[in-house]
């Protein structure tokens, strides 16, 4: 496949409560990235006015690359406006969304998502009306996404902020795996094979597992306690 990808990724920032950590990591990244990811929560409980302060961190940091963004169960569906509108032309965010970018003269294919909980939280399920559907049709487009990813470019990342597997969830409390991750979205993966899938959401996970022939990171903040540089495979 060429040369690899330099990509920088995080998620869990939950501005303000590890902002410190956000700002050392970014400091520390390396001078020539390709990519920036975030997977999903920026904010912290829907607090849309943390999204500032990230973006003025992250233009200081001067990036000379995309950054590309998918929200997270704390980026309230409320607040998806303004979080974009805040972001301005610094921060991508993708909403079960695919975007390109040619980059060192290979097309790379990133799709963001906020992810599929094969069993939906007590919380969504008194509150969200059709979440199950919504979480149905979500796998449904996931799996064209990711089909027409492919038929265009190798190059293809699947970003997500829920869990697209269950092996990434060692070390949270078991019982609760299907309301944090996804085995339909697994066997996405498994059936695509995208050149990698980064998400964030477990906090006490673990930080790298491999599938048939994927790799997947957990980029969580709290769990890696820096931003998290990966080289693509060869």
């Amino acid at each position: 496949m060429g040369s690899r990808l330099r990509i920088a990724a995080t998620s869990d920032i939950h501005w303000p409560q590890y902002q410190g950590l956000f700002i050392k990591s970014l400091r520390e990244l390396p001078s020539k990235l390709d990519l920036f990811l975030i997977a999903g929560d920026l904010v912290n409980r829907g607090g849309f006015r943390g999204m500032a302060p990230i973006v003025e961190k992250l233009v200081e940091a001067n990036l000379k690359c995309p950054v590309i963004a998918c929200f997270g169960n704390d980026d309230y569906d409320s607040i998806k406006d303004s979080l974009r509108t805040t972001a301005g032309d610094r921060i991508t965010f993708l909403d079960d969304e695919l975007t390109t970018f040619a980059i060192r003269g290979k097309l790379v294919a990133v799709i963001g998502s906020r992810g599929v909980l094969d069993q939906p939280t007590f919380w969504q399920s008194r509150n969200v009306q059709g979440i199950r559907e919504l979480y149905a049709n979500r796998v449904k487009k996931l799996d064209r996404l990711l089909g027409k990813a492919k038929a265009q470019t190798p190059y293809v990342i699947l970003l997500t902020h829920y869990t697209p597997t269950f092996k990434s969830l060692k070390g949270e409390t078991q019982r609760t795996f299907a309301q944090m991750g996804s085995q339909r979205v697994e066997a996405l993966l498994n059936k695509h094979s995208p050149m990698l899938a980064i998400h964030g959401h477990a906090h006490r996970g673990l930080r790298k597992v491999k599938l048939d022939s994927v790799q997947v990171y957990n980029v969580a903040l709290p769990l890696n306690r820096q931003i998290v540089t990966i080289k693509s495979p060869p």
